[in-house]
């Protein structure tokens, strides 16, 4: 999810959300299954364990958290940090503006993951498409696996470094692609690898300096 496409779609969605005058916090309890999604303005969205929910969860000024194998659709906030717990489905695009975003070990996401001022943490998850940020550090660990590109866009012109840590036997099977004038290192190490081409980014292998 590119960085435009991001602001698009959370502009779309808080208007359309602001239109229904939806403003409070959802707490969704172990087990349950819905047949809808949640759309709030000024809310949290806390879906517990082993719960089910059949459409996109949304929400403007709120965190959204996921707890352990639920199943649920897109994951969509502007203002707020989207936490998914282990064994997860996302069956969609999981997309925060200004906040973090972290999926948990067995977590699969068929979409893609996207921030703009926010980092990504994958911890032995599965994202099927691309990871993309503006201003975030993006770290993989636990054999986690990307099936797309990691991408850093937009134009920020901040001096500080962004850094892609690819850690513990996880995997990028695309290329990692710099299309800002920020500085970017691809951290490598345990194991970790990117299967296409590193583009406009400092690579560090701290295996071989370790060596060293």
């Amino acid at each position: 999810m590119n960085s435009k496409r991001v602001l698009i779609v959370m502009t779309v969605c808080l208007l359309t959300v602001a239109g229904c005058g939806v403003n409070k916090s959802y707490r969704i309890d172990n087990g349950t299954t819905r047949s809808e999604g949640i759309l709030t303005v000024n809310g949290s969205v806390r879906i517990g364990s082993d719960c089910t929910i059949g459409g996109d969860c949304t929400t403007v000024n709120g965190r959204i958290a996921v707890g352990d194998r639920s199943r649920v659709e897109e994951l969509k906030t502007v203002n707020g940090r989207i936490t998914v717990g282990e064994d997860c489905l996302i069956d969609g695009d999981l997309g925060t503006v200004n906040g973090r975003a972290r999926c948990g070990s067995g977590s699969r996401i068929t979409g893609e993951v996207g921030t703009v001022n926010g980092d990504i943490t994958l911890e032995g998850a599965r994202v099927e498409h691309d990871v993309t940020t503006v201003n975030g550090d993006v770290e993989l660990s636990a054999s986690a696996f990307v099936g797309g590109d990691i991408v850093i866009s937009g134009n920020s012109k901040s001096a500080s470094t962004i850094e892609i840590r690819i850690a513990d036997g996880s995997i990028v099977a695309g290329d990692v692609r710099v299309k800002s004038k920020r500085k970017v290192q691809v951290i490598l190490s345990g194991g970790g690898e990117v299967q296409g081409k590193i583009d406009g980014a400092e690579v560090v292998r701290e295996d071989e300096s370790q060596e060293e």
